[in-house]
């Protein structure tokens, strides 16, 4: 079974099974929504309106406004690592720091082309559900494997800082994106920078790694 099929079979177990094309419309409303208010204070009516369906559609689909939240976040996971997944085959470089290079970019583009999934992030992506999640998942087992690679030098059982400095890192980077203080090349890049000179990679190769080309596969969400 190859990384993206391990990430499909999880996700969709976490989810639920997929969202269908109504669920998805539903769940991309209450996204631009919650990440609008910072809060889960919305009306059946409000995301019936911002979703453009009935009613009766949202209360056969919609369990509960913190369920939709839950599924929400889920489904953006899945999205955005099963995409940066694509993108690494696509990169054909499996070096650790080259990988979090082309993630965090690639993050940054994604917030630049979709303002709405870029404002969510930065709302809720440093919760603490948000950091034991990264801290579990294929992030931190990717600055693991630069670990074991010798690729990074970090102090052992420091990885829920490492995971609040990354994700910190990476959401003040997209809220320069989505306010307009920066664009996503420059803000990726001095993010990717930080990071990996933090890690232990010397400035000059963290400036190079920063400023290498992308795979030109965009990310489908």
């Amino acid at each position: 079974m190859t990384r993206f099929e391990q990430i499909r079979t999880v996700s969709k177990d976490a989810l639920g099974g997929w969202m269908s094309a109504t669920q998805r419309r539903i769940a991309s409303a209450a996204m631009r929504l919650f990440a609008e208010r910072g809060s889960l204070d919305v009306t059946i009516s409000e995301l019936a309106a911002e979703a453009g369906v009935a009613r009766g559609t949202l209360y056969r689909n919609v369990e509960s406004m913190e369920q939709l939240f839950e599924q929400v976040r889920a489904q953006l996971a899945f999205d955005v690592h099963s995409a940066n997944v694509r993108a690494m085959d696509a990169h054909g470089d499996l070096d650790p720091p080259v990988r979090l290079s082309v993630g965090t970019r690639m993050l940054l583009r994604l917030a630049h082309e979709n303002p709405a999934i870029g404002r969510f992030m930065v709302r809720y992506g440093l919760t603490d559900e948000s950091l034991r999640e990264m801290v579990s998942g294929p992030p931190m087992q990717d600055v693991a494997a630069g670990v074991a690679a010798g690729r990074y030098t970090i102090t052992a059982g420091s990885e829920l800082g490492i995971a609040s400095m990354i994700m910190g890192t990476v959401v003040s980077a997209m809220w320069m994106v989505v306010e307009g203080h920066q664009g996503w090349r420059e803000a990726g890049t001095a993010a990717v920078e930080l990071i990996l000179c933090a890690l232990g990679i010397p400035r000059d190769e963290a400036r190079e790694i920063a400023t290498s080309p992308l795979p030109t596969l965009s990310f489908e969400v």
